[in-house]
């Protein structure tokens, strides 16, 4: 029972697809975890998200239960419907000004403290350093290493003056490949030389985070043979040898298929712990994790995982548990209306404004509505609504005029979409419009006009169809 009682204090889980009922909740209690991590999916309105969180410390009583959150702003936010969130990193990167990537993790972390959240798995410490990358791209802060590092600093000192716990992800660093860690198992072939230079260096000047999320891929320059999550030349060798990182470490999501391809879910978790993971983290949690536990506190106690190191994390967990305090009531009955700061979106438009990078021009318009093609979006205005409140005249598509494309990929368009979005370029003047991966851009040189916003939130496209709206207007003043 201790044995199994300390490997949960060991997991940080996500909770059933179905919700939490009796039973979860007995076993629960009697083996609460070191924390949970809250999605989406888990609550219906904000109000909702503060009864669970609330109900889940109660159930961990009298342990300390840290409730993380992947909160990175942009399509990474578990708020984005119920708040206006920032933008993704890379824009929020371009167009910030000093001080105001601390400002918007700072209120990011008071929002989440004042929702029962005290742990955000962010900041992305990734350098976007390969354009194809499908998982990562507006995700990292920019592709020049020395900026990331600026701009990781300045979020984790936000998020640590608003009261939560950081996490610098993913390490040692998950810009550099072409495939998605959730889908398959990605390898960076960087020589060692190229991985200090470039993937290193954000996570080097920012030791003083309190956690590093461990990537699931291959760095044969490393080890060729582990994913970093299972790699103590990584993790025991690299990050606290060689680096000095003194807080904890954190597995990322141990049902990707980085990690889980080709190994059941008590062998993920026992090659973590011997690398030298400090926390294994599951999205969900089931029956099947249940067996886990039993299965992990056996090996254990068989001494098949090594006590050594096992133990080496408690004082690490420790300082985290320390550093941190719960919510306060105070916190915890602030109205909902009250999250967000009067001036949160004026100064957010004004970052998304400077961030925003333009090629090219237009010529005077043909006369007609500007055909817009864009995707169905869940949440926000339209950027047809928005171009038509700002007297912009749209339409579906017509036979000839002005036209305008945004396309939201995460991932890299394939060359056919490419090859199609030219052919259009040629047919009619057409403006392309970049909402999150926009690598396609350099390759459409003949776009009448190439917007690059590499992000997608309402805010972003309000912004952006404020800048068409300039555009098209300046175009049709020269034509007359």
């Amino acid at each position: 029972m201790d044995a199994q009682r300390g490997i949960a204090r060991r997991f940080v889980i996500g909770l059933p697809p179905e919700g939490i009922g009796k039973a979860w909740e007995k076993d629960f209690s009697a083996f609460p975890p070191a924390g949970v991590i809250i999605f989406k999916r888990d609550f219906r309105d904000l109000e909702d998200l503060r009864l669970l969180t609330a109900r889940l410390r109660d159930l961990a009583r009298p342990r300390r239960l840290f409730i993380a959150t992947d909160e990175e702003g942009g399509h990474v936010s578990q708020l984005a419907g119920h708040l206006v969130v920032p933008p993704n990193a890379l824009l929020l990167g371009r167009g910030a000004e000093p001080g105001d990537i601390e400002w918007v993790s700072r209120v990011t972390a008071e929002r989440l403290r004042a929702l029962g959240i005290d742990w955000v798995f962010a900041p992305v410490a990734d350098v976007h350093s390969r354009a194809l990358n499908p998982v990562i791209g507006p995700r990292a802060f920019s592709t020049a290493p020395g900026e990331v590092a600026e701009r990781v600093a300045e979020a984790v000192r936000g998020l640590r003056a608003g009261g939560v716990a950081s996490c610098l992800k993913h390490f040692p660093g998950h810009g550099d490949t072409v495939l998605d860690s959730h889908l398959a198992l990605p390898t960076c072939t960087a020589p060692r030389a190229e991985l200090a230079q470039r993937e290193l260096v954000p996570f080097r000047a920012n030791l003083g985070a309190d956690a590093v999320m461990s990537a699931h891929v291959v760095y044969p320059a490393l080890d060729a043979e582990h994913p970093a999550t299972f790699s103590p030349a990584v993790l025991q060798n690299l990050l606290r040898r060689e680096l000095g990182f003194g807080g904890v470490c954190i597995t990322d999501a141990l049902e990707m298929k980085g990690a889980a391809e080709g190994r059941d879910t008590f062998e993920t978790g026992r090659l973590a712990l011997e690398a030298g993971c400090d926390l294994l983290l599951f999205a969900f949690h089931n029956d099947e994790l249940r067996r886990v536990r039993l299965e992990l506190s056996r090996a254990l106690v068989d001494g098949k995982i090594g006590r050594a190191s096992f133990d080496a994390a408690r004082p690490r967990l420790a300082r985290l548990d320390g550093a941190h305090r719960g919510p306060s009531a105070a916190e915890l009955g602030k109205p909902i209306g009250e999250l967000t700061p009067a001036d949160w979106e004026s100064r957010l438009e004004r970052v998304v404004e400077r961030g925003l990078i333009v090629r090219g021009a237009l010529a005077a318009p043909a006369a007609g509505a500007l055909w817009v093609e864009e995707p169905e979006w869940k949440e926000g205005r339209s950027l047809s609504e928005e171009l038509s409140s700002l007297g912009v005249p749209v339409s579906a598509n017509g036979p000839a005029g002005l036209g305008m494309v945004a396309v939201a990929s995460r991932k890299p368009l394939p060359a056919e979409e490419i090859d199609g979005l030219r052919a259009r370029c040629n047919e009619r003047p057409t403006i392309l419009v970049g909402l999150q991966n926009d690598a396609f851009l350099d390759a459409l040189p003949e776009a009448a006009l190439r917007i690059s916003a590499a992000d997608s939130t309402p805010l972003t496209r309000r912004v952006v169809a404020r800048l068409l709206a300039q555009h098209l207007k300046t175009a049709a003043r020269a034509g007359v």
